[in-house]
């Protein structure tokens, strides 16, 4: 018997100077996860993701995604939004290639979701690591940095 889905909640989310706001539906559990991985952008960035379906995200301001700073890595295929204000990476949308099959991505810097806030507190979330510098994604996640990673 599968394990039931847990509830999504509601949250409140926004960069540094509150140019960019939003709402995120996030399914959390008694012990929320979270995931960086060790790619030269991600791990820069400080980026640390939650991944969630692009319905359960909603831009409030400004009033389109055009109107935010997007990076796009070499492959153009993701797009990694951030504020020309203040600078924070925000989310993340797109798809990526593994071993042939293209998948999709859309994700939330866990760290852009406003605190204090009923019902999530960030020192609660656990942080999984992925190697993804070596395009080592066979690995799986696992519960200590790489090698160069910080916690």
């Amino acid at each position: 018997m599968a394990a039931p889905t847990p509830a999504k909640h509601t949250f409140t989310g926004s960069c540094h100077c509150g140019f960019i706001k939003y709402t995120a539906a996030v399914a959390l559990t008694d012990s929320p996860t979270a995931s960086r991985c060790n790619c030269t952008i991600c791990l820069k960035q400080g980026y640390t993701s939650i991944r969630i379906t692009p319905e359960d995200f909603t831009l409030l301001s400004p009033e389109s995604a055009s109107q935010v700073k997007d990076y796009q890595m070499k492959s153009k295929d993701i797009h990694k939004y951030f504020c020309g204000t203040c600078g924070i990476h925000v989310w993340s949308e797109g798809e990526f290639v593994y071993e042939g099959k293209k998948y999709p991505l859309f994700s939330v810097n866990i760290l852009t979701l406003d605190q204090p806030q009923e019902g999530l507190d960030l020192s609660k979330v656990k942080i999984q690591y992925f190697d993804g510098r070596n395009d080592n994604w066979m690995a799986g996640p696992r519960g200590v940095p790489w090698p160069g990673q910080c916690i």
